[in-house]
């Protein structure tokens, strides 16, 4: 996991020992040594409000935190997740490979293809969409048989409820290959190897459905 090498449950008999702050130099060095088995030199601690769980630098060089509720004991490298945005460029590049459009309103792109099985499960909530967006359908499929899909319905030209509707066996073409390749590359480098995908106009990237209905609540 890129630095979190792992995670040791440590149950304290007492309440909690976070608040507003971090417990002492000597208390951290109590706990790690308990749960460690080993010495260990604390230099120094410091809550990070952002993570909810105070961060522990030891003289030998290693980082630990702990978590808020004083359970668990972390070792390793606490990494800041980048956003997950697109430049107008790119929404651009996207909005060009679009197979077709529905709705009125801003603009939200929506990567998917007629296999997406929580795409076909919620084809209420996309009807709902178009009242509120202008939906620029991309196809979009990682492998197998979603990868086929979204390859025929740029073969087929499937618009509409015909992309909805499209069902093996998939007539497959090299220019449908190409497009969903240059869409699906770009997703890969974002680590985002699955559908529904959705890009608003300002560029935020929303995964999956539960993510999409967060992001409309909050709009």
């Amino acid at each position: 996991m890129r630095g979190l090498i792992f995670i040791v449950l440590f149950s304290f008999w007492s309440t909690s020992l976070f608040g507003a702050e971090c417990p002492s130099v000597p208390e951290v060095q109590s706990i790690l040594n308990r749960v460690l088995k080993f010495p260990v030199a604390v230099k120094s601690v410091a809550f990070l409000k952002s993570f909810n769980a105070c961060r522990v630098d030891t003289a030998s060089g290693d980082t630990f935190f702990l978590s808020e509720d004083g359970r668990f004991v972390i070792e390793g490298v606490l990494l800041e997740v980048p956003p997950l945005r697109v430049s107008k460029e790119e929404f651009s590049f996207f909005k060009g490979k679009a197979l077709f459009s529905e709705g009125s309103g801003r603009e939200l792109l929506v990567f998917t293809n007629p296999m997406c099985k929580a795409c076909r499960e919620n084809r209420e909530l996309l009807a709902k969409l178009k009242k509120r967006f202008r939906l620029y359908f991309i196809p979009l499929g990682f492998d197998g048989k979603e990868f086929e899909a979204a390859v025929a319905s740029y073969c087929e030209k499937a618009t509409g409820e015909k992309f909805f509707n499209l069902k093996p066996p998939f007539r497959l073409c090299s220019l449908g290959k190409l497009k969903v390749w240059s869409v699906e590359d770009k997703f890969k480098n974002m680590g985002i190897t699955g559908t529904p995908v959705f890009i608003t106009e300002s560029g935020k990237v929303i995964v999956g459905v539960d993510a999409l209905k967060r992001f409309l609540s909050q709009n």
